[in-house]
């Protein structure tokens, strides 16, 4: 999957368009406001801490949603038009929710917020499949994967002091990052279609060609890597659900918890994109299985720490799997996606990290509350359960007609 070149000059071979998705990443996870001090805000507002958690959820129905949609948006009306319509819609209904009052009215807002918030995904997925030569796609994804960690990085301290003044200007921030992300696609991303491929002879013998979601769901294959990613975020998602419950138990506060997930983001940055060039060259799905494991180990040894060195060096092991694993999954839907299908493959993908990300919390929250040490052990049964299906998940043989586009992926004007 990948060649020899020097980290640098894999980075300088990038086309400009995927440098403008991961610039409007920066953009939008820096500004990622409303997600972080959304509770804060309706709390303020009056509301019990209840009914701002609520609201919260909300929003993640409206991102699972978002997800589905951005697929069959980028699928049919392109790659530039489903981001440029989540910028400006999120930018929008982001604006509106300082002057909006009631629970009721704040709560469906939020979720609106949600769902334009992550129409963009498969869109941006997709396009960097279109544009990223094969051999460089793993790079591409661990450079984006580095954009949206040193912008969720930076980002709360500004949303934070913006907080001090007023949430408004919390919410328009948000707003104005998405509106920049938008604005920055139009002018810059190329326009039109996607093209459409014949399938290969193998692929229309399975009963491919189908359309659609009906196509990505009768992909077997695919549905158990969607599963491994599934029970990658449930697992991975301890970290900000059931980690600080433990760090709290342990007898440490909260500056305790902080540091070990600016560990985490510190080691992301550091040591990510020099590892891609050692794993991208391995087959994935062996490389994705090895680091759920790891995944796996990390999160077990966790229940079992009980200094502040011992919980580090757990956080570094499953960062390490992590980095291993995240840039090879996030670059493996496709291999099995036609371009005409990509925003979907994508969008199904972001339908599996969201249902993850749901199940996470509320299952970890559940078992950790029954039994630690049984949380932690089934910590480590999911992730394996995950390695074991990743090892599944073989696209075979999908050649088809259509060329692999290079930097012009649209070619065919929208109507």
């Amino acid at each position: 999957m990948a060649g020899e070149d020097p980290l640098r000059r894999r980075l300088q071979d990038l086309p400009r368009s995927a440098w403008v998705i991961f610039s409007g990443m920066f953009l939008i996870k820096f500004g990622n406001f409303l997600n972080v001090f959304l509770v804060l805000f309706l709390v303020a507002q009056g509301f019990s801490a209840f009914q701002a958690g609520v609201a919260l959820g909300v929003v993640g129905v409206g991102a699972f949603i978002g997800n589905a949609v951005g697929g069959t948006v980028a699928d049919r009306f392109g790659r530039r038009t489903a981001i440029a319509v989540s910028m400006f819609g999120s930018s929008a209904a982001t604006t509106l929710v300082p002057l909006t009052h009631g629970l009721i009215a704040t709560t469906a807002l939020v979720g609106l917020v949600g769902v334009f918030a992550q129409l963009y995904r498969p869109a941006a997925g997709a396009l960097l499949v279109d544009v990223v030569p094969e051999k460089q796609r793993v790079t591409a994804f661990a450079v984006l994967r580095l954009a949206i960690n040193v912008g969720m990085a930076v980002g709360p301290l500004v949303g934070g002091l913006l907080s001090g003044a007023s949430y408004t200007y919390v919410f328009l921030g948000d707003a104005l990052f998405s509106f920049a992300f938008g604005a920055l696609a139009l002018c810059t991303l190329p326009g039109g279609r996607p093209p459409v491929e014949t399938p290969a002879p193998q692929a229309a013998a399975k009963g491919k060609g189908k359309g659609g979601y009906r196509e990505v769901l009768s992909d077997r294959p695919y549905l158990l890597f969607l599963g491994s990613m599934v029970a990658a975020t449930f697992v991975y998602g301890q970290s900000t659900a059931t980690l600080p419950l433990h760090v709290t138990d342990a007898g440490f506060d909260n500056k305790v918890y902080g540091l070990l997930l600016g560990l985490n983001a510190l080691l992301c940055v550091v040591i990510e994109l020099p590892l891609t060039k050692h794993t991208e060259r391995r087959n994935p799905r062996r490389v994705i299985a090895a680091g759920l494991a790891l995944l796996g180990i990390g999160m077990a040894l966790t229940g079992a720490m009980q200094a502040v060195w011992l919980l580090a060096l757990t956080v570094v092991v499953w960062t390490v799997a992590e980095t291993v694993y995240t840039p090879i999954a996030n670059a493996y839907p496709a291999e099995f996606s036609p371009a005409h299908l990509r925003g979907r493959y994508q969008g199904a993908e972001g339908i599996a990290h969201t249902l993850g990300g749901a199940l996470g919390p509320a299952v970890g929250g559940l078992l950790y509350s029954i039994s630690p040490p049984l949380h932690w052990t089934a910590c480590a049964a999911v992730a394996a359960l995950g390695a074991l299906l990743i090892l599944g998940a073989d696209p075979g043989d999908r050649t088809t007609t259509t060329p692999q586009p290079t930097e012009a992926p649209e070619p065919v004007p929208a109507a």
